[in-house]
């Protein structure tokens, strides 16, 4: 018996690495042939306005405004700049920049790989995104913001769908298996640690908690937490109709269609923001909110 084991332990290990290369070369293939026919997204940012309980959107500019996909927004810490992910006729993943300040979009990565989901990273220097790698790989990377040669920020972790910085040297992140994984790492020891399975995409740290969706077979999304500290993971007893959210204070927006939804913590109650047909939004996929809640990135597809 002790012998059949050695035997088969290196052979076991060569099926598991096989495996996660074909999961990731499926996804791969699954997504260059619908890059062409990836649905025509852009970015709109407003500004949010409160008056005494409700919420105002105004101020809506398209952003990118072209054909072709404009996705992944997110916030610099100072809500100055926004970060997100455009393929454009090369079919190539890269990130862009755009300024609140100077209106324009600058292009931050140009290589002959893929990156998506752009955050600029704790310590501030850097910008880190899932690269999917000439070989199908996908693993976190960075890129210095003052410029220079990428680097790889988790070397042995692969098949990385989405993730977010929880400290300087610690994240948590899903993976592209099915059903996907929630795992959390520090860079440090380089070994994730499993949290949960079957989650959504959006992975959102609020009051030191992380939250993200799980899909049910009514199709909604319901809400659960993980607490780091205590490495607790709890339904959080509140269901979206997306599976994109962020947090104004500690209430939940969402989009449905072409509409804004606030899901009010207190109470669990619904209340809809606005109906944004008329700006040309149609059915709304994600969203971000800027630090300090003044700021709505709203990723749709053009009316």
């Amino acid at each position: 018996m002790y012998r059949k084991k050695i035997l088969c332990e290196p052979l076991r290990r060569t099926f598991a690495r096989f495996a996660v290369k074909i999961s990731a070369f499926l996804f791969l293939i699954f997504t260059n042939s619908l890059s062409a026919q990836l649905p025509n997204t852009d970015i709109w940012l407003y500004d949010i306005n409160y008056k005494f309980d409700s919420i105002f959107l105004s101020n809506g500019q398209n952003i990118t405004n072209r054909i072709g996909y404009d996705n992944q927004p997110v916030f610099s810490a100072d809500g100055k700049e926004l970060l997100f992910t455009s393929i454009k006729e090369d079919n190539q993943a890269d990130i862009y920049k755009y300024s609140m300040d100077t209106k324009q979009t600058v292009q931050i990565t140009s290589t002959t790989t893929s990156e998506y989901s752009p955050q600029i990273m704790p310590d501030g220097k850097n910008i880190s995104v899932v690269m999917v790698e000439k070989d199908s790989t996908q693993r976190l990377w960075k890129f210095p913001i003052a410029g220079g040669a990428p680097s790889l920020v988790l070397e042995k972790t692969d098949s990385i769908a989405y993730y977010s910085w929880y400290l300087k040297n610690e994240l948590l992140f899903s993976t592209i298996d099915v059903p996907s994984r929630l795992n959390f790492v520090s860079i440090k020891k380089q070994t994730p640690d499993k949290v949960d399975v079957n989650v959504g995409r959006c992975l959102k740290l609020h009051n030191n908690v992380f939250y993200y969706p799980k899909k049910y077979s009514d199709n909604s999304f319901r809400i659960y937490g993980f607490n780091v500290e205590d490495w607790k993971v709890k339904e959080i007893g509140m269901v979206i109709e997306n599976e994109d959210f962020d947090f104004l204070d500690d209430d939940i927006i969402y989009g449905k269609e072409n509409e804004l939804f606030k899901l009010n913590s207190f109470d669990k109650k619904v209340v809809k923001i606005a109906n944004l047909s008329v700006d040309g939004l149609g059915a709304i996929s994600r969203i971000a909110v800027s630090a300090d809640g003044t700021k709505l990135a709203i990723v749709a597809e053009k009316k």
